[in-house]
């Protein structure tokens, strides 16, 4: 059987109903973008049955070839993330978080940003919350009444802004897709990270071995943000507190590995990116992808 042109990787934990959203437009994407494609679904743990669920109804109505992955401990998104990368097989890997609206047009425009040059390790696009990018949040100057008028201003924004894109000073791995070759030079993330920092580190070491990180600005998708966080119900306090204390523990093996006289607590995105290149670090991490059972 033939490799197929993209991997799509949805992790998800809780948020069944941001989750069932997702999935919704991820199949109504994939049915008007050609190519062979293959959908990796990862439970990370999600203490709500609905999300497996959710899961084994996707792959049923799938025409593409679907598997789904479960961990019974936490994986967190370093671990779902190289999950993923080992697992795929695709020519190009699209990860898409379980509180995002795909569109055909976003897809489209990743895809075709992703072919213009072998220098080019990742393409991310634009959206009405961005983590790291607070020059990519677009929103529409309406008010989002549900999935068409989703469609509608993608289509627009791909329309205005075609396969045009920006390069990026560091990776923040949300909506992105990664070209195969990058792995093969650097491998995966590094997993003594939980994640918080281990998509900056997986970017240095991309720009370190030759390749770029960009952003797609035709690629435009809606994102509800922080989907699994607001998730947590009445335990948000505790969740965000936890949540807090792992993003530090990350920030400071970051700094030991990257830069030991950074600051001792972490400054978000506020780093000497171009300074942090010029450290001498292992470029290549081997993929770990963890224990998970497959569905």
């Amino acid at each position: 059987m033939s490799q197929p042109d993209l991997s799509i990787v949805v992790p998800a934990r809780g948020a069944p109903v941001l989750t069932q959203r997702c999935l919704g437009s991820l199949l109504f994407t994939l049915r008007r973008v050609p190519g062979r494609h293959e959908v990796l679904l990862i439970d990370d743990a999600s203490p709500d049955p609905a999300i497996a669920s959710l899961f084994l109804d996707y792959r049923a109505k799938s025409a593409a070839a679907v598997r789904v992955f479960r961990f019974e401990e936490r994986a967190h998104y370093t671990g779902v993330f190289n999950l993923g990368l080992a697992r795929a097989e695709g020519r190009r890997i699209f990860f898409l978080s379980n509180d995002m609206q795909v569109t055909p047009h976003f897809l489209n425009a990743l895809l075709g940003v992703a072919g213009l040059r072998p220098e080019i390790a990742t393409v991310r696009g634009t959206s009405t919350y961005t983590d790291s990018f607070p020059e990519y949040k677009v929103v529409p100057p309406f008010r989002l009444r549900g999935y068409e008028d989703i469609l509608a201003f993608s289509d627009f924004v791909s329309d205005y802004h075609g396969l045009s894109y920006r390069k990026d000073r560091l990776f923040s791995g949300d909506a992105v897709i990664v070209n195969r070759a990058v792995l093969e030079k650097i491998g995966g993330f590094d997993p003594q990270f939980y994640g918080y920092y281990s998509d900056f580190d997986f970017g240095l070491r991309a720009q370190q071995a030759g390749f770029e990180l960009v952003c797609a600005q035709g690629a435009w998708l809606f994102h509800e943000g922080a989907g699994h966080v607001k998730d947590e119900g009445p335990d948000l306090e505790q969740s965000t507190r936890r949540r807090d204390e792992l993003i530090q523990a990350d920030y400071l093996r970051f700094r030991s590995k990257w830069e030991p006289q950074l600051p001792e607590h972490h400054l978000g995105v506020r780093y000497d990116f171009e300074r942090l290149r010029q450290r001498q670090v292992e470029l290549f991490c081997a993929l770990t992808p963890g224990s998970a059972a497959l569905l």
